[in-house]
Formats: structure tokens, C-alpha cells, sequence
């Protein structure tokens, strides 16, 4: 079994960022914010490389953007697979004020860059918005990192029309100062239920590496009353950003979700690598739902499922005319991407997190009785208390071909 670590190097200078690996005991890893700053459009040859504070805003003839520039160390024999830069606050937005994240080149220095010479921007790596000052705002930025570390450049630009600052490395207070939090785990440990059981080559799936509505050939796009009436599926809450598929639930219950166009059949393997945050109102879930749609006779298997807490993650096994159900529940932080997987055979179904397995139902009569499909919801619960934003993020899903045992 593995276990996460959380190294930091600071000084004075360099701000120190939490590297967490599951890896041993001896094993090190060192990361700095070598430099950060910003520019200013108004005050074009100017330069503020020794500001407490990093500066973003959106109005024109004096935008603002701010540049980061973190060192990553990855320790031998591990790769990075999450990145998130965190911000503490020294304003606030509303929800349609963002900040965004993007790559950026090498070719600038903290006491030489001004507006007039600061690098452009690169790749997209995510917004943020509706954040109160005093508080860490964080942006994924996994993307944007390599796999093996080393100099990451990332530039911030903000459409509010007003100034919106966060603390520096330069900043009084070391506990403020910037930092990213890298993920890393050993090149040689798989977590998907595919690779470690040997489930050879994809039958069909999406590996949402396009922009724009969900692929039409593949996936049927929900525009209808919400799960239980509550909240409508709007076809305008899910696009995919060219690396994965992404689901916006609003504070009145506006969401979506999508059912599969492939993979129609009875018996399988299917397997998703997903995340989801915001509001407990809002429940992630991969279902594999009845082609007959005759629930809830048919069976319905919910193999990843949020029930209002997502710290928490959840399978039902629905069957029977009755809605009968077997399940399982464990601990997890669902806010990170983890591999969730089902395995349907004759024999029974089997359900995997990360490649280990959580739930087996081996009765015979709990089988669904024909052939189902994938399903990805971002459901609406609302309760008593304040309506929030939800999200659900998948980078892919792959499905296998059936074999006679699970």
C-alpha cells in the first residue's frame, strides 16, 4: 500500500510548494516559486517584480496580468498526475467575474518583465470565478505541468472590470504566498481496472480530445426535466475543452447529462475516469441505465455515485420491479480524478476505484435481464439548505468487451 507525502522547501525567497506522491518513506522532492509578478497595460515599460501583491483586472487601456514561475522536482521513478495553483485572495469576483489560467513561455524575469515584452499566453487551463477576498481560490493546472516537472511558466488574466489582487512571494505572510500542489505517483503502479486485469483494447468510448458539444455520433445529450423533476438537463451546461468533458450545474438546479450511443449491449467492462466538486446538492454518477427503459424492472447500476458529500463515493445495484438494491460506500476524495470501473458478466458484477476492488453482487438474481448503456449525470438534489454550483469533469471513457466470468 501507498502512502501520500507532503514535502516543502522555503526561504525567504523561495515559497515553497507541496509535492503529495504516494511513494516511500526516502524518497524526496523538492519544488520552488522561483519568480511572480505582473504587468500592467496603462503603465506599459514599467515593471513590479518586488509587489506583495500579484494583479489582475480586465479594463481596457489598463489591464493587468500576473505571471508565476514554479520549479518542479519529481522524484525518481514518478510522474505528475494532478497540479493545482492556489491563490490566497486579496479581492473578490462574482460569479461572472473569472480569472484565468494559461501556460506562458520562459522568455521573461521577474525585475525585467513589463507589459510592452511579457510573454503571450499559451494554453487554457481553466477559470475562476464568484470568490471572496481572504480566501485560496485554485485552479487545476495538470495540464500545463510536465510529467516529470521541471520550469512551469503560467500567466493570469481576469475579464472583471476592476482590479482583482492576490498575495505574492513577496508577501509578509509566508503561510499566503502562492503554491502549487503537485500529485505524483510511480511510473510503474497502474490504477485502471483495464490494465491491471488485463482487459485488453477498447471496444468503444470517448476520449473527449476535442472542443465543443459532446461528439452527436456518440452521445444522445439530455434536454429535459432534471432527475425527479428537479432543475432542468440543458444541453448548454456540458462541453468538452479538448482534454475532457465538463458539466456546470447552476445555483436553480440548471444541469445536464448524456447518455452513450455505443456499447449497447448485455455483458461488459466499462471504465471512467472522473471528478466532480461544489455544492452537496449536486450528485455525480456513471450509470450503466436499461436499453429497454424499463426501470425499474430492468436493473439500473450506478458504479460511481455522489450522495451529498464528496468525500464520500457510492455503488447501487438496483434490480427487481421493486428497486431493490446492494451497494457499497468508502471514503474518497472525489474532488480528484480516480478511475471507477464495472465489470458485468454471467457470473455477477463487479465494481473497481483505482483498480482495487469495492463491490461484488454474484446473485444470480440480481442480473439485469438485457443489454444497457453508459450514462453521465450531474443530478440535482436540492434540499434546505443554499442552492450552490456543482461540477462533474470526465477525461474519458472506455469500454470492453465482455468475458464469461468477472
Amino acid at each position: 500500500m501507498f502512502w501520500r507525502k507532503c514535502v516543502a522547501v522555503a526561504s525567504s525567497i523561495l515559497v515553497a510548494v507541496a509535492i503529495t506522491t504516494p511513494m516511500s518513506a526516502n524518497a524526496a522532492a523538492t519544488t520552488s516559486l522561483t519568480m511572480d509578478t505582473y504587468v500592467q497595460a496603462d503603465r506599459a515599460t514599467s515593471n513590479f517584480g518586488n509587489s506583495v501583491r500579484l494583479s489582475t483586472e480586465g479594463r481596457a487601456n489598463i489591464w493587468r496580468n500576473s505571471l508565476l514561475r514554479f520549479n518542479v522536482k519529481v522524484p525518481a521513478g514518478e510522474h505528475v498526475v494532478s497540479a493545482k495553483l492556489r491563490l490566497h485572495s486579496e479581492s473578490s469576483t462574482s460569479s461572472t467575474e473569472f480569472v484565468d489560467a494559461f501556460t506562458t513561455s520562459s522568455a521573461w524575469t521577474e525585475r525585467g518583465v513589463t507589459w510592452n515584452n511579457a510573454p503571450a499566453r499559451g494554453a487554457w487551463l481553466g477559470k475562476v470565478g464568484g470568490f471572496a477576498a481572504g480566501s485560496w481560490v485554485e485552479w487545476d493546472v495538470t495540464k500545463g505541468v510536465a510529467a516529470k516537472g521541471g520550469e512551469q511558466n503560467f500567466k493570469l488574466e481576469s475579464n472583471a472590470q476592476k482590479w482583482v489582487g492576490f498575495k505574492s512571494r513577496e508577501s509578509s505572510s509566508s503561510a499566503l504566498r502562492p503554491k502549487l500542489v503537485v500529485t505524483t505517483a510511480p511510473d510503474t503502479v497502474a490504477t485502471e481496472a483495464a490494465v491491471i486485469k488485463g482487459w485488453g483494447t477498447p471496444i468503444a468510448g470517448d476520449e473527449f480530445n476535442y472542443t465543443g458539444a459532446p461528439d452527436a455520433t456518440k452521445w444522445n445529450v439530455y434536454n429535459s426535466p432534471g432527475h425527479a423533476g428537479n432543475g432542468i438537463r440543458s444541453p448548454q451546461q456540458v462541453t468538452v475543452d479538448g482534454s475532457k468533458m465538463v458539466i456546470n450545474g447552476t445555483a436553480d438546479g440548471t444541469t445536464a447529462g448524456m447518455g452513450a450511443k455505443f456499447a449497447n449491449q448485455k455483458y461488459g467492462r466499462w471504465e471512467v475516469r472522473a471528478a466532480g466538486s461544489g455544492d452537496n446538492e449536486y450528485h455525480m454518477v456513471s450509470i450503466l441505465w436499461p436499453d429497454s427503459e424499463n426501470w425499474p424492472c430492468d436493473g439500473e447500476v450506478d458504479y460511481a455515485e455522489t450522495t451529498g458529500d464528496w468525500n464520500v463515493i457510492k455503488f447501487f445495484h438496483h434490480y427487481g420491479c421493486s428497486n431493490s438494491q446492494t451497494w457499497a460506500s468508502r471514503p474518497l476524495d472525489v474532488t480528484q480524478f480516480h478511475n471507477y470501473a464495472v465489470d458485468w458478466s454471467p457470473t455477477g458484477i463487479v465494481g473497481y476505484v483505482d483498480g482495487l476492488e469495492w463491490f461484488r453482487d454474484t446473485d444470480p438474481a440480481h442480473q439485469p435481464p438485457g443489454s444497457m448503456h453508459q450514462t453521465l449525470q450531474l443530478d440535482w438534489f436540492p434540499d434546505s439548505t443554499a442552492n450552490g454550483v456543482g461540477e462533474m469533469r470526465v477525461d474519458w471513457i472506455r469500454v470492453y468487451a465482455a468475458v464469461g466470468t468477472a
